[in-house]
């Protein structure tokens, strides 16, 4: 019975440059969700000292208005899902432009469907940074129950766009690890 014989080369396991790929669209995902999350606080922080403007005729009977900027903990929540949904961008803009460099080379129309999948995908990813941005204000809102169901308390619409974004990087993770094989 003849065995061949084992060497000792090293059998790679892991897909370096997948890793590294994801690596480096992370970090430019929470640097960009930290740049914009700074921007949003600006923002909000401006809007709620000037909520009283917005009233013409005065401040309605028995209507609160806040006028402090948002705290540092007010304000962590909201960075958190900015971060989470930059990085679901940067994972979308990573895996169309590997699927752009495959389809180049092979005119697939697998790859050039997925191509169009992963565009409304982005659209939607962007939106949502943009409802994030309006959420950073909902701790302004003087009405408890509202101010909880679009905000980023339990089951707040805040909260279920970061949730989704999670899954969603989860899911394109995979896709962009095995894209690179």
């Amino acid at each position: 019975m003849n065995q061949i014989p084992l060497t000792n080369e090293k059998i790679s396991i892991y897909n370096k440059k997948a890793i590294f790929l994801m690596i480096g669209l992370v970090i430019g995902g929470v640097i960009t969700g930290l740049l914009l999350s700074s921007m949003f606080v600006a923002e909000a922080n401006e809007r709620i000292t000037h909520f009283d403007d917005e009233f013409q005729h005065g401040v309605p009977p028995g209507f609160t208005i806040r006028v402090e900027p948002l705290t540092l903990s007010e304000s962590i929540l909201p960075t958190l899902g900015v971060i989470v949904v930059c990085i679901s961008i940067f994972f979308l803009i990573g895996l169309i432009a590997v699927y752009i460099k495959i389809f180049v080379k092979t005119k697939s129309k697998y790859v050039g469907g997925l191509l169009f999948f992963l565009s409304p995908l982005l659209l939607q990813s962007i939106f949502s940074v943009n409802t994030l941005r309006s959420l950073f204000v909902s701790v302004a809102i003087p009405f408890g129950p509202i101010r909880e169901s679009i905000g980023f308390g339990l089951g707040g619409l805040g909260q279920i766009l970061v949730i989704v974004s999670i899954f969603e990087i989860i899911g394109l993770s995979i896709l962009l690890y095995l894209s690179n094989e």
